[in-house]
């Protein structure tokens, strides 16, 4: 039984909750409201390596994917935590 879930209801597990907020919250041209644009840019190394660094649009530079989602997940999630489905979307505990 998982121990995350959502304001709005949604079950699932910590990855899966990111997942849930991120598409809940993005828009689909990917502009954030300080109007810049927020996505992982392209990996430019070849090979790509484990510790190269994940870089946004905007040029935040993250140390890793995890930093990265968190990234994008501070930039699109509004105030009133209202999503784009007219719902309240929010990580909490249950008692499950």
């Amino acid at each position: 039984m998982t121990d995350h879930r959502c304001l709005c209801g949604y079950a699932a597990d910590a990855d899966d909750l990111a997942d849930h907020l991120a598409e809940m919250f993005t828009p689909d041209d990917d502009v954030a409201a300080d109007g810049h644009p927020h996505a992982e840019a392209a990996d430019d190394t070849s090979p790509p390596t484990a510790l190269a660094t994940r870089k946004c649009l905007c040029g935040f530079a993250a140390a890793g994917i995890a930093q990265l989602d968190a990234h994008l997940l501070a930039v699109f999630t509004p105030d009133d935590a209202v999503g784009r489905d007219g719902n309240q979307h929010a990580a909490t505990a249950s008692n499950a």
